[in-house]
Formats: C-alpha cells, structure tokens, sequence
C-alpha cells in the first residue's frame, strides 16, 4: 500500500503565506509585523505564529529584536555582495560538475527555453522568476542534494535582495545571451570554461545590482 502524505503542518503553511507576502512586498521593509493582528487575520494562535516567524528570521527573511517584536529584514548592498559570493560558490561547483560530464541536462535547457519564451513586456517578477529557475536547475542538475538544500536556503534572501535593491531588471535578450553563453560553457566539457562564464554572469550580475539597482535611478539591471 502506497503511504499516504502527510498534510503540512499550520507553522509550515504559515511560514510559507508570510514569505510570500514579504517576497512580494506587502510589507515594508523594516516594517514591524504585529502579532495580535497577524492571529488574528490567519486564526492562528500567537505560538504558531511565533513558530512561523522563528523559521523566517532564522532563514534571513525577518529579524528580531528583544522586547520589540519581529520586524521586515531591511538588506544593505553589504548583505547582496555577501549572498551573491555564496551563490557564485555554489553555482561555480555546479557548472564544473556538470561540465566535466560534459551534460546540459534537460531540465536546464527546459528552463533556458521558458525563459526565451517570456517577452520583453512580461511582468518583472515573471522575468525574476524565470532567471532565477535556470539557475536553481543548474545546481539541482549538479546531482549534489545537500548543496541543492544549501542554495534553497538562500533562494528567499536572493529574492528578498533583489525585491529590496533593484528597481528594474535587464532585458530578456541580455540575461538570455548571458544564460546561453553558460550552456555552452558546460557542453564544452571543459570545467574551467563552465566556471568562468558562470563567474562572469554572477559577478558582473553584483556589480550592476550594487552600483546602479539601489542607488542608480532605475537603470536596468541583470541577475
């Protein structure tokens, strides 16, 4: 008999619901998220919330201050420096990976082909979302799960920065000819190929979000 699933617990769904408001800027950030009305809006008592809000401080998305309560976290250009070098880690040891098997996986270039199916007129968010899954099957191509776990951690706080920093997002063309300039990197079969482009993408990538998407009046930008 096939085991049946488990229903997600009420401190997980809760956990999910408030990410999601926070990732699509609902809030404020810096803003204090108030208990009694939180309990009150998802019916939940202040326990299960207090749960939900642990997860997401301890994952970056929320902080807390002693006898203040918990607030929206406010990230610096500091903060997107330090998440993109660890991403930049991971990513890199992905490319290699897969480049010496000499393998574009399928799911890669699935999401490659979702992308270029997006126009230009397409809602930043689905531009986002679409750029950040090529990356995320890259790494979960790589076949490494705890490193996958790793990057899936810090996927919120990659999208918290990018919702907080950036005001607008490069065009479809120049992600996409950065993003293929990668495939073919890894079908080269040469490790240090693949690690170069994906080095260059992530790093000039930083570069333009630091320098011009929180300070630069809105000149577009690349993840």
């Amino acid at each position: 008999m096939t085991p049946r699933l488990e229903t997600v617990s009420t401190v997980l769904a809760l956990e999910r619901a408030l990410e999601q408001r926070v990732l699509e800027g609902q809030f404020r950030p810096g803003e204090h998220l108030c208990e009694g009305e939180l309990s009150r809006e998802y019916g939940v008592g202040r326990n299960t919330l207090r749960a939900a809000f642990d997860a997401l401080v301890g994952r970056g998305i929320l902080t807390k201050a002693q006898n203040r309560g918990v607030f929206i976290r406010v990230l610096t250009e500091r903060d997107l420096a330090d998440v993109y070098e660890l991403r930049a880690a991971l990513e890199v040891h992905a490319a290699r990976a897969l480049a010496a098997r000499r393998t574009v996986p399928e799911s890669v270039r699935e999401a490659f082909a979702r992308e270029l199916s997006l126009g230009e007129g397409s809602p930043q968010r689905s531009r986002v979302e679409a750029d950040l899954a090529f990356h995320h099957s890259i790494v979960a191509s790589a076949g490494n799960t705890r490193i996958t776990r790793v990057y899936e951690d810090i996927a919120a706080e990659i999208r918290l920065c990018l919702g907080q920093l950036v005001r607008e997002w490069a065009t479809i063309r120049l992600v996409a000819a950065e993003h293929e300039q990668i495939l073919i990197a890894i079908g080269s079969g040469r490790p240090a190929t693949a690690e170069a482009a994906i080095r260059h993408h992530l790093e000039g990538a930083s570069t333009r979000l630091i320098t011009r998407g929180g300070t630069g009046g809105g000149a577009p930008v690349a993840n």
